[in-house]
């Protein structure tokens, strides 16, 4: 649209006209719509479509409005009824994300109606391994968890080669590997879901237990008496929105 209005205004005296196929199809609210026609209006541009006439006189103006009026109704109807069909389906206990998380894929399964995550393997035993081991104290820090991710050929890595932070602490945070299902935006209590659980419920706990509790250092293997002052330092994980960062500081 901005780009169809700077043209109109670079070529204003050629009074080139503007062809739309329905109204519904210039803006999504009447509030845009008026804003367009008269952005259009101002840089000598007519608009046109094969289904509606439009006019200037007051009653042109008048249908206009009201059959813009009504397609901004129709999409807030939809968008209504799409958001009632994903809340009952997952008070069903399926997922309803676009895009399934790391570890699943969308499939269709005999006996249940549209499709349920399923194991998305290779993958999903590395989510596993690295789950199970942040829980049960094999991997001691989030960042012994990303070098175990950094290290698996399959996991998503960035352009640089490396598994971003946030794919490090979504699939630690996510109760669906668990095999329940929650949306609490929407007032949808935690419940069991229709897919297979990658991890259990008690050793999520344990995750979400560890993750807020103060952070430990692990313990390195070459403390000696020469140097025994190695392992006292506490590591505290900054994370921001685009990376993390390991700060150290005597205890």
């Amino acid at each position: 649209m901005q780009s169809m209005l700077a043209y109109l205004r670079k070529h204003k005296h050629d009074h080139i006209v503007v062809i739309i196929d329905d109204i519904s199809r210039l803006a999504r609210s009447i509030e845009t719509h008026l804003a367009l026609r008269t952005a259009i209006n101002s840089a000598s541009g007519r608009l046109e479509s094969p289904t509606v006439e439009f006019g200037e006189d007051s009653d042109s103006i008048l249908v206009e409005n009201l059959l813009a009026s009504v397609s901004q109704h129709q999409r807030q109807k939809n968008a209504e009824q799409t958001v009632n069909r994903m809340k009952a389906r997952i008070m069903n206990g399926y997922a309803v994300a676009p895009i399934a998380p790391l570890g699943y894929k969308y499939s269709k399964v005999d006996g249940h109606a549209g499709k349920v995550l399923t194991r998305d393997e290779p993958l999903a035993s590395v989510i596993v391994e690295a789950l199970e081991g942040f829980a049960s104290g094999r991997f001691e820090t989030q960042g012994e968890v990303k070098r175990y991710l950094d290290a698996s050929p399959i996991y998503p890595k960035d352009n640089s080669g490396e598994v971003r932070f946030q794919r490090v602490t979504n699939p630690l945070n996510k109760v669906i590997y668990t095999g329940h299902i929650e949306m609490p935006s929407w007032g949808i209590s935690l419940r069991k879901a229709q897919h297979e659980a990658l991890i259990s419920f008690e050793t999520f706990q344990k995750i979400q237990e560890k993750l807020n509790s103060n952070p430990k250092a692990p313990i390195r293997s070459d403390v000696s008496n020469d140097f025994i002052l190695r392992g006292i330092y506490q590591v505290r994980t900054l994370r921001s929105s685009n990376d993390s960062l390991l700060e150290q500081r005597p205890k």
